[in-house]
């Protein structure tokens, strides 16, 4: 036996226990035991001083605090199961933490059968008060009041604002690129989605002020000979919804692809489909750099407190409750739910014609969270789509679209994509908004870039893709 061999009996030795079980203690760095110090600590109820709070360190103990049931034990017991398979040298703070999250993400999805219908109704209604919405989903007050904390708390549900584009002058686009070298970016926009296939796709959503939009559409012309084919089109707001129609109580979300091949085969009538709503001027509006500020706030987060728009935007709390009310009472700011289901990872979208989309909108209501909108070519008024997004249970987006195709009819105009990838953010009316001369800033050459397919894709996450795409 060589003494590497020995040295390595006397490490697998010493990680045994007396009753012959793996002491998975000897198996963690110094680090790994620090976190589960932590959360031994924390969960019965101690405290841990630091003396600099990290991200890392506020993301587990939000993680912590939130936990329904003992994280702890349930820590310990996978650690002694994946010591006992044998060969772990060591376990490091970087493995705790990636299991932890991944626990977490499992206890956060599945949800109860009082956070499920107060989801619900706050999405349909983001600006309800708790007392509205307990009454409509049939709760006590209490029951919503603590569905809405741990929603909250979880991350799962997020009240945030939307810019009216119909009161500010802006324009919603949706930009779709067919095989492109180059990608639009830039702080008008907000989204872009990356379908990986043949031909790769992608959807860029843009805000962009109405008295620029030839100019818009002359900057997309001239990219189409980077792109196979490059389209422009005016974006409603639509509206998300949300269904635990395929969520069990014991198994959690499952798509039933029987069921919801049953509900399309149901079909429907042809839809009628109004014009896109073209925004009004941005004359009206005399906003303060306080104003844009506020608005930037509320975007982000609309159920904080004047204290925390003021501790944000470095203005007074009074002025920051007399603007939030201001914003809120002239429609600029539109209340918006977001939710965001760890498994619930895939995303699938599809943009459909009237007649065909009259068949499919209704079983697509039954998809546990879903995005409904219209769309209307910008160079073609009278060419008018559904769009449809949705997000589903890990691993059944390639499913529904195997239904999808199978039950709809060859001969109808539809096109239906699992989404690989994506990212989002927020036009900053602070920095966009041009005050002295009450219009948006424009300037093509300094407000978009052209930049390489590849740079972008790379830069695109596959978790956390956006859905609502106003």
């Amino acid at each position: 036996m060589t003494q590497s061999d020995l040295d390595d009996s006397v490490q697998e030795d010493t990680a045994m226990s007396h009753d012959g079980t793996p002491n998975f203690e000897k198996k963690l760095s110094p680090s790994a035991q620090a976190i589960l110090k932590f959360v031994k600590t924390y969960e019965e109820g101690g405290k841990i001083n630091v003396f600099t709070e990290d991200a890392e360190f506020a993301l587990l103990r939000q993680i912590v605090t939130s936990y329904r049931g003992s994280l702890y034990s349930l820590l310990i017991k996978r650690l002694k199961q994946v010591i006992h398979l044998g060969g772990v040298e060591i376990v490091t703070q970087r493995d705790i933490m990636s299991l932890i999250v991944r626990l977490h993400e499992d206890n956060i999805s599945f949800l109860t059968k009082n956070e499920l219908p107060f989801l619900e109704c706050t999405i349909e209604s983001p600006s309800d008060s708790i007392k509205s919405i307990s009454d409509r989903s049939n709760l006590s007050y209490a029951q919503a009041r603590r569905a809405q904390k741990r929603l909250n708390d979880t991350g799962i549900l997020k009240i945030g604002g939307m810019l009216n584009t119909t009161n500010l002058g802006l324009d919603r686009i949706l930009v779709i690129l067919e095989s492109p070298t180059l990608v639009l970016s830039g702080p008008y926009c907000q989204k872009i989605l990356f379908i990986d296939g043949s031909p790769p796709i992608v959807l860029i959503v843009a805000y962009i002020p109405h008295s620029k939009k030839e100019d818009f559409l002359d900057t997309i012309r001239s990219i189409r000979d980077a792109t196979t084919n490059v389209t422009a089109w005016n974006l409603s707001a639509g509206y998300p919804r949300f269904s635990s129609m395929y969520f069990d109580k014991r198994d959690g979300w499952n798509l039933d692809l029987l069921h919801f091949r049953l509900m399309l085969r149901k079909g429907g009538d042809s839809l009628t489909l109004a014009n896109v709503n073209q925004p009004s001027t941005i004359d009206q509006h005399h906003f303060t750099y306080a104003d844009t500020l506020v608005m930037d706030a509320l975007v982000k987060r609309l159920d904080g407190t004047a204290a925390d728009i003021a501790e944000n935007t470095k203005i007074s709390q009074t002025t920051a409750f007399r603007k939030r009310n201001q914003l809120l009472r002239t429609d600029i700011i539109q209340p918006r739910a977001q939710v965001n289901i760890p498994h619930l990872g895939d995303r699938v979208i599809s943009l459909l014609s009237p007649e065909c989309a009259g068949n499919v909108i209704t079983a697509w209501g039954n998809l546990p969270v879903s995005y409904q909108s219209r769309i209307q070519n910008l160079e073609n008024a009278s060419e008018k789509k559904v769009l449809l997004s949705t997000a589903l249970p890990t691993g059944s987006g390639q499913d529904l679209i195997d239904v999808l195709k199978d039950e709809i009819s060859k001969v109808h105009d539809y096109s239906v994509h699992k989404v690989a990838a994506g990212f989002g953010g927020n036009t900053k009316v602070s920095s966009m908004f041009d005050r002295r001369n009450n219009q948006w800033k424009w300037d093509v050459s300094r407000h978009f870039d052209a930049v390489s397919y590849s740079v972008v894709r790379k830069e695109a996450t596959s978790r956390n893709i956006p859905l609502d795409l106003a």
